[in-house]
C-alpha cells in the first residue's frame, strides 16, 4: 500500500528557522558535511510498501498482565462467612462487648454510652439553649427599644442582691408596658380625630359619606365623649328595667295570692269517643295528602 504525503509550499514554511541556515564553509569537507542540513520539501512518490494479508487472522499483541472482569459472572453467596477456630465463649464475647475500640460507640454500661443514649439529657440541653437564646434575644430587644433600659440593675447585682434586682426589673417592666399602652391610646385617639376630620369636612361642604367595600357605608369610630354617653344611656336602661322587674313581679305576687284565695277553675270534661265520632275523624284523615293537609 503506497504511501500518501502532501506537499508544502515553501513561502508558508518559516524563513529563519534552523533548517534553512547553511553550514559557515569550512576548509574540511566532513565538517561541512556533518554542519550540513539537508530538507525535502516535497515528494509524491513512497519509499516502500508495506505488504498487507486482509484475509489472514488478526492476532492480537498479548497483554502484560491478567486484567479480570468487574463484574464475575455469578454472584456472591449469601451464606455467613466462615471464621476459623471456633466460636466466641461467654466471657470471651463479654470482654469483647466492654472493650471500648477506637473509633467506635462506646460500650454499654458505661457513662459514654448512658450520656449518649439518655433522651432527656438531650431534650434539656435543647430546652435550655433555646431558653437562654430567647431570654437573650428579649434582654437585647429591651435594651435597645425601652427607654427605661438605663433603670435596670447590673448583671452583678442579680448574683449579689438577687431580691431587690428582680423586684427593680419587674419594676421597669411595668413602666414599659404603661409607657407602650400610652403610645397606642395616643395613636388611636390621633386616628379617631382624623376620621372626625374628614367626616365634619365631607359633612360641611356636601360631599356623601365615605363607601368602602361592596359599596358598604364605612366603620366609623366612636369618640371618647360618645362612649361615655352611651354607657350612661346604657346605664339608665338597665336601671329602668330593673324597676319594672320588680314592679312586674310585685303584680304577678299580688294576682297568684288572689288566684289561690279564689275559686279554682275546673277544664273541659275528658271522654271517650264515641264509634260514629271515631270514624268520623278517620274519614277526614284519609282526605288529606299523608294525614298532614
Amino acid at each position: 500500500m503506497a504511501s500518501t504525503r502532501t506537499s508544502i509550499p515553501r513561502f508558508l514554511l518559516p524563513q529563519s528557522g534552523l533548517i534553512w541556515r547553511r553550514a559557515a564553509p569550512s576548509p574540511s569537507g566532513s565538517a561541512s558535511a556533518s554542519r550540513r542540513i539537508l530538507l525535502r520539501l516535497a515528494s509524491s512518490s513512497s519509499s516502500s510498501s508495506t505488504p498487507s494479508n486482509p484475509s489472514g487472522p488478526r492476532v492480537l499483541a498479548k497483554p502484560e498482565r491478567f486484567n479480570p472482569p468487574s463484574h464475575g459472572s455469578r454472584l456472591p453467596k449469601k451464606t455467613p462467612p466462615r471464621h476459623y477456630g471456633g466460636d466466641l465463649s461467654f466471657e470471651e464475647a463479654a470482654a469483647q462487648a466492654q472493650r471500648d475500640y477506637p473509633g467506635m460507640p462506646p460500650p454499654p454500661n458505661t457513662r459514654a454510652y448512658w450520656f449518649i443514649h439518655n433522651r432527656w439529657i438531650h431534650v434539656f440541653i435543647t430546652v435550655g439553649t433555646l431558653s437562654g437564646l430567647a431570654i437573650f434575644t428579649f434582654a437585647m430587644n429591651f435594651k435597645h427599644t425601652s427607654p427605661f433600659a438605663d433603670m435596670l440593675p447590673p448583671a452583678s447585682d442579680y448574683l449579689y442582691h438577687p431580691i431587690s434586682s428582680v423586684r427593680m426589673l419587674i419594676e421597669v417592666l411595668r413602666l414599659h408596658e404603661a409607657h407602650k399602652t400610652a403610645q397606642i391610646n395616643e395613636k388611636r385617639k390621633r386616628n379617631v380625630e382624623d376620621v372626625a376630620k374628614r367626616a365634619a369636612y365631607r359633612k360641611a361642604h356636601g360631599l356623601p359619606d365615605e363607601m368602602g367595600l361592596f359599596n358598604q357605608p364605612m366603620a366609623r369610630i366612636k369618640t371618647d365623649e360618645e362612649m361615655a354617653a352611651e354607657r350612661g344611656q346604657a346605664g339608665n336602661g338597665v336601671q329602668q328595667q330593673q324597676r319594672q322587674g320588680g314592679e312586674q313581679k310585685l303584680e304577678e305576687s299580688g294576682e297568684a295570692a288572689v288566684a289561690a284565695a279564689g275559686t279554682q277553675k275546673i277544664g273541659p270534661e275528658v271522654r271517650r269517643l264515641t264509634e260514629e265520632e271515631r270514624q268520623a275523624v278517620v274519614k277526614e284523615a284519609k282526605q288529606k295528602w299523608l294525614g298532614i293537609f
